[in-house]
Order: C-alpha cells, then sequence, then structure tokens
C-alpha cells in the first residue's frame, strides 16, 4: 500500500487495524479501538455523589450546544465537521455517530437561535435550517464574515443575548496592537449578520462566552498572554457588562496591571477589571453557568470553567474543571474550586503528559453537565444522585 495516503478521518480505523493484527499476534495484549476504553474514569476526582462517565467516542470535540428538540451537537475544528450525538433510550451512552455538516473551515463556535442553527467557522458565520427529525441542517447562509485564519488563535466562539449574536475572536500574536479590531474582541452583531459593532476589545483570546442569567450580562474567559514567566499574567474571567468596553490587552493584564513591555504610560486604571482571576497559563477555554435541575442547589447558578491546561509552564497546571460560587446577585464569590481533576497526574513535571484536557461544557435537558475533551476524544456525562 506503498503511496496510498490514508484520509485523516480514518485515522483511528487505520489504528484499529493496526491494533488488531497485533493482537493476533499477542493474545495477551489487551488492546482497544475505543477511546473511552483508554480513560481511566478512576483517576478523576468530583465532590461526593457526583459521578462522571464517557456519553461519547468524539475525536477532537470542542465546543457543543443541545438542539430544540435535545440532541447533543458538537464541532470538530479538526474534520471540519458537526456532529450528532443520538441517545434514543436515555441510556446515557450515545448510539453511532450522525454527521450534521462536513467540509467546513475549522468550525468551532456553534448555538441555536430561534429555532436555526448557528456555526462559527475560522472565517465566518453561517446559518442553517434545521430538521430535528431527520438531523440535517440545510440551506446554509453566509451571514458575517470573521478575520480568517492569519497569524494565531483560530477559533471563533458565538452566543446570543438580548436579541443580538456575539462572536468572539482571538488575537493574531502573543501580544500587539490589532490592525483588524475585530481580533481580541467581541463583536455584536444582529441575528441576521448584520449591524457589526464592536462590543468589547483588550480580550486576547475569548474562548468562553456564556451568559449570566441573573445580570442577564455576556461574561467571557480570558487566555493571557505567555512569556512572563510561570505565574503571569493571570487568567481571568470577565464580565462584559451591557455595553462592553476595553478590557486592556496588549497594554494591561490581571488587576489593571501595566505590561511595561508594550507601554510605559498606558492608563489602565480606565480599563475594565476582571471578576475572577486565576492560575497563569491555565488555559481557560469553557465557560458554563449551571442551570439545571439535576445537581444539588448550591451548585446551581455556580459558574464552571474548563481549564485546557499549559503547554509552557516549567511545572504543568490546568487540566481540570472548576467551580466558582455565585451569589444570588450574579456576583462570584470566593476564589475557583476543583470540580473535575485528574487529567493530569498529581506532582507530573512532564510536559506533554496527561490523559486529558478539557474544553466545552454545556448542560443537557436531564441537567446533566456534558465535557467535551478534544485530547481523549471524547464527551463525558457528569450526573448527580444521593
Amino acid at each position: 500500500m506503498r503511496g496510498l495516503k490514508v484520509p485523516r478521518r480514518a485515522w483511528p480505523i487505520r489504528a484499529c487495524l493496526v491494533r488488531a493484527w497485533i493482537s493476533a499476534l499477542f493474545p495477551l495484549l489487551l488492546l482497544s479501538c475505543s477511546h473511552a476504553e483508554k480513560i481511566d474514569l478512576a483517576r478523576l476526582k468530583l465532590p461526593p455523589g457526583f459521578h462522571i462517565a464517557v456519553f461519547a467516542d468524539a475525536p477532537h470535540a470542542r465546543q457543543m450546544t443541545f438542539s430544540p428538540g435535545g440532541m447533543l451537537l458538537v464541532t470538530d475544528m479538526s474534520d471540519g465537521t458537526v456532529l450528532a450525538f443520538p441517545d434514543p433510550k436515555h441510556t446515557g451512552h450515545a448510539e453511532p455517530t450522525v454527521p450534521v455538516l462536513s467540509g467546513l473551515n475549522a468550525p468551532h463556535g456553534i448555538a441555536f437561535h430561534n429555532g436555526k442553527l448557528y456555526v462559527a467557522e475560522i472565517n465566518a458565520v453561517r446559518r442553517y435550517d434545521w430538521d430535528e427529525s431527520q438531523l440535517r441542517a440545510s440551506n446554509g447562509q453566509k451571514i458575517g464574515d470573521l478575520p480568517g485564519s492569519g497569524g494565531g488563535h483560530s477559533t471563533r466562539t458565538i452566543v446570543f443575548a438580548n436579541g443580538k449574536m456575539y462572536v468572539a475572536v482571538g488575537s493574531s500574536c502573543n501580544v500587539c496592537v490589532e490592525d483588524d479590531k475585530r481580533r481580541a474582541a467581541v463583536t455584536e452583531y444582529n441575528e441576521e449578520g448584520r449591524g457589526e459593532r464592536l462590543f468589547a476589545s483588550g480580550l486576547r483570546n475569548a474562548v468562553g462566552l456564556t451568559v449570566n442569567p441573573k445580570t442577564n450580562t455576556i461574561w467571557a474567559t480570558d487566555n493571557g498572554r505567555d512569556w512572563m514567566g510561570d505565574d503571569r499574567p493571570p487568567e481571568e474571567v470577565n464580565d462584559l457588562g451591557p455595553n462592553g468596553g476595553n478590557f486592556g490587552w496588549p497594554y494591561c493584564y490581571g488587576d489593571r496591571i501595566q505590561d511595561g513591555s508594550q507601554s510605559k504610560d498606558y492608563d489602565c486604571s480606565k480599563t475594565v477589571a476582571p471578576k475572577v482571576l486565576m492560575q497563569a497559563h491555565s488555559a481557560p477555554l469553557g465557560l458554563l453557568f449551571y442551570d439545571g435541575n439535576m445537581f444539588p442547589a448550591e451548585y446551581r447558578g455556580s459558574l464552571f470553567v474548563t481549564f485546557h491546561g499549559s503547554w509552557n509552564r516549567s511545572v504543568p497546571t490546568g487540566y481540570k474543571v472548576v467551580r466558582i460560587k455565585f451569589n444570588d446577585k450574579g456576583e462570584p464569590q470566593g476564589p475557583p474550586e476543583d470540580f473535575i481533576s485528574g487529567w493530569l497526574r498529581p506532582g507530573e513535571t512532564k510536559k506533554g503528559v496527561w490523559m486529558g484536557r478539557p474544553v466545552g461544557l454545556v448542560v443537557g435537558p436531564d441537567g446533566a453537565m456534558y465535557v467535551s475533551d478534544d485530547s481523549a476524544g471524547v464527551v463525558y456525562r457528569v450526573t448527580w444522585e444521593k
């Protein structure tokens, strides 16, 4: 088979064949083709009463949403697809995957609004008609152009709030002044993709967007710049408020601290301060206010954040899901606390050693929390019972 090019999406099949041949030659070796079977769930730690299981194999799962009829849809940036994961018998384990869209340009953000499916690719937002009975998206229309693939940070995240669509685009660099004002920013549009308006600037890479149900404002993560040491700058969670604003990057970091490498006289006091500061280089990606009914009352209204994990810290950090408590007014109370940990071995100091890297978060119609993992290649389902 020399010279035969195997498509990337066929790699798992090829790997399974290799494992089958090895197993035939060495029957004492137990090798599996399932992503789920490679994961030692016993290593994952959750508070008492919470349980985690693999809901579905999803090799490059990123952002997720539930359809109006309760179907989980997941974006796959690497393969350019959107996939559906049916669970018609409500077993907590998805049946065979249903392809919804393919041939997309690094799709990341995904959302339903007024019965339409919206997908944010690297260079555009597209809107589709949705057929729940057939799990089919059709009549795709490009409703907005995005900055494209130049430079770094290729994710595009979307959220709907107050009748508007908001799109987050990361910076083109580690630290610089952007020529395109839509980068390192959140831009506002109407649901037709018109009325483009810069909403929030100075957000280096706001991958996670969600709506605070108490304040009805958009909250966003922000991934801080690199090469300032192991513990600077802190990662952030920001309240974009009713009118957005300037959140400081590239001139300021953390709680409005001046980045002297970019300016000696920039007035950081005029920027918007973050609501929550977190461990540097944790790479916060997913953001979710839990509004389901399954978890105990004390967890309802809490903010959950996925830490994808560090890549350039001397001692790795992140690789977990944290919880931030909120009061009845929708304000954070206290520092983040671990909710799911164990993807990174305790005391591990080698780079690149982990069992998984959590990315997206969503609450299902049943009140369970779903967590995507683009490294382990699965979607987890988190439940609670007495």
